[in-house]
């Protein structure tokens, strides 16, 4: 025990340590800004950002405990794979993301996707949405992070101190890095401990199978019902409860074109924790290649997200033991943590600790530098000091982000009473991102609605969620997608109908939207980007056919098929971007001022 302890404390050590200082050497020497200025630097990376490290940081900020815990507790609760649209099922979102999304905000100069609510609708709309997500950040996502990565943490290694102590510790070294590198140093330590949690990732699955009683083959003949993507009902299991019974799972079949690809699209295309990284690209190009590359990973995130829930359950079945004890999950929650400590040797803890640190780490500080950077500049500088300087936005966003840390280490013990961690961020999720994917949606897709209409859309958005919360045993993304649905009416409503807008004391024909700015970066597209879009969407087809029907020969060909295209994605290179330093600060400036727009335009557009 004692080797064991002694090894897993040295392979931690080199791991985080390495990882630190390589971020500080990539940072220091290895990076080269392309707009001047120490707020760029600090909230956009410098717009210096290539597109690996823009696809790695996107990764790790999505893969957290939140979702190796909650995702593969979902699916072990569900008793089937219908979880995997939220992995594999991203890749559409995250399609329309780079073609049509990006180009958007990349014209636009964007440091963060508020800022095309600023230029598109007004300033208030703009600041609605940016308080929404600081609330989000600070009362759900950051928390969350924090309870998910302790109860991991102390699950796999049987710590006895109190789970308020572990997440106080994550967050600290969360804090340190958010608050004092800025997104790029978030951005290359989420890179580098991609790596590892790559690694880490898919030798959990691997070895769970293996311990199978007959590997591959136990997985897709006995466990054919519980690989199926498309279902209605299963055979499901909730809390406290030692039985399964046939109920709907959390992601029936109907929903998945609907509210579950509405809530990915909100998440892949405007929220700042995830838009902020592919902002920070040196060049459209490099962007949407890191992108449609994170897309690749999410079709075969399954691996690491889901299939360990649905190898939990065969190992039960089985009676599996391990070390002379029978393998027993108590709640779905647990799932991952116990599998781990099946299976992992003894001496691996301490590196598979590192990385799951790292992927806490990530997500955490993700949250946190987007908080700080949504309140510096959307809320402090617009509002409280128009005059500052870089250095003061820096010093008002460090202050910001040290008290919602306070904040997340109050409440993130608190979640303790929730159900299904995975169920309740994206019952949250459902919540927030209906407002906000509504104005984005009307504002990428017309150019006639205004900001009157966006913000009476709005609101309906808002109430219809929150009152469709009382309706019983409707599905929450089914209830997503009415209220979007409405939503969106009300929006063309109030533009398209002149009686209704003039009786609002409004023009008639509200003044069309036309975009004349040309990004501080780059904007030439990557040249082989609608063919990666198309192939990423047949191998997506292919995986859901060979989990539906359980053929292993066809899941063997998806998995020759996906490194065949992930070679061509690695072949063409992006274009760099080739605006200087000086060009690109005075473009930023110029745009800044032009989406913050005027107190009095504002007044009258209310």
């Amino acid at each position: 025990m004692a080797e064991h302890l002694a090894l897993q404390i040295c392979t931690f050590l080199i791991w985080t340590l390495g990882v630190a200082g390589l971020t500080w050497l990539f940072c220091r020497y290895g990076i080269k800004n392309r707009t001047e200025g120490a707020g760029d630097d600090y909230f956009a990376g410098g717009r210096a950002l290539k597109w690996y490290i823009c696809a790695g940081s996107l990764m790790l900020t999505n893969l957290s405990t939140e979702q190796l815990v909650g995702l593969n507790g979902t699916v072990f609760a569900d008793g089937c794979l219908c979880g995997i649209w939220w992995e594999a099922g991203a890749a559409i979102a995250m399609i329309v993301t780079a073609t049509v999304f990006l180009p958007r905000f990349f014209a636009l100069g964007l440091t963060t996707t508020s800022g095309f609510l600023g230029e598109r609708y007004d300033l208030t709309l703009r600041t609605m949405v940016s308080c929404i997500f600081m609330v989000y950040y600070a009362v759900v996502l950051c928390p969350l992070v924090l309870y998910t990565g302790a109860l991991a943490v102390k699950d796999i290694f049987d710590l006895s101190v109190p789970l308020w102590v572990v997440s106080l510790v994550i967050g600290l070294l969360g804090a340190v890095y958010a608050l004092t590198g800025g997104l790029k140093a978030v951005a290359v330590s989420d890179c580098l401990n991609g790596i590892g949690l790559i690694i880490a990732g898919f030798w959990v699955p691997i070895a769970a199978i293996n311990a199978l009683p007959n590997g591959l083959s136990t997985l897709f003949e006995d466990g054919s019902e519980l690989l199926k993507p498309l279902v209605e009902r299963s055979w499901t299991i909730e809390e406290d409860e030692v039985a399964r019974a046939e109920r709907v799972p959390s992601v029936p079949w109907h929903v998945n074109l609907t509210g579950l690809l509405l809530t990915n699209m909100y998440y892949w295309s405007t929220n700042q924790v995830i838009m902020q990284r592919v902002l920070a690209a040196e060049s459209l190009s490099n962007g949407q290649k890191g992108v449609l590359f994170a897309a690749m990973m999410k079709v075969v995130g399954f691996a690491l997200l889901c299939i360990p829930g649905i190898v939990g359950i065969l190992l039960q079945a089985h009676g599996v033991t391990f070390e002379g004890e029978a393998f027993v999950v108590e709640k779905p929650d647990e799932v991952y943590s116990t599998l781990v400590k099946a299976v992992m040797p003894k001496w691996s803890l301490g590196f598979f600790a590192a990385v799951l640190l790292g992927s806490v780490l990530s997500t955490f500080n993700s949250a946190l530098n987007s908080a700080s950077t949504i309140f510096g500049l959307e809320i402090y500088k617009i509002y409280f000091n128009k005059e500052a300087t870089d250095a003061k936005v820096i010093k008002v966003s460090t202050v910001f982000g040290v008290g919602l840390t306070l904040l997340s280490f109050v409440i993130a013990p608190q979640l303790v009473h929730v159900g299904t961690i995975f169920n309740f961020l994206q019952l949250m999720n459902s919540i927030i991102s209906l407002p906000i994917v509504t104005v984005f949606f009307v504002g990428i897709a017309a150019s006639l609605p205004d900001a009157f209409a966006g913000k009476v859309g709005f609101v309906v958005a808002f109430v219809t969620i929150c009152a469709g919360q009382a309706i019983p045993d409707l599905q929450f993304l089914h209830l997503f997608f009415i209220c979007f649905v409405l939503a969106s009416s009300t929006i063309a409503l109030f533009t398209y109908v002149p009686a209704l807008r003039t009786l609002c004391k409004r023009e008639a024909v509200p003044e069309t939207y036309v975009c004349d700015k040309t990004g501080v970066v780059d904007m030439t597209p990557w040249k082989p980007m609608y063919f990666i879009a198309a192939a990423i969407l047949v191998l997506l087809v292919m995986l859901i056919c060979s989990l539906q029907f359980a053929s292993f020969g066809l899941h063997i060909a998806f998995w020759v098929c996906w490194f065949l295209v992930l070679a061509a994605l690695m072949w063409f290179r992006p274009v760099v971007g080739l605006i200087d330093a000086g060009e690109g600060e005075a473009k930023g400036k110029e745009v800044e001022r032009k989406a913050d727009g005027g107190a009095a335009k504002d007044e009258v557009a209310m």
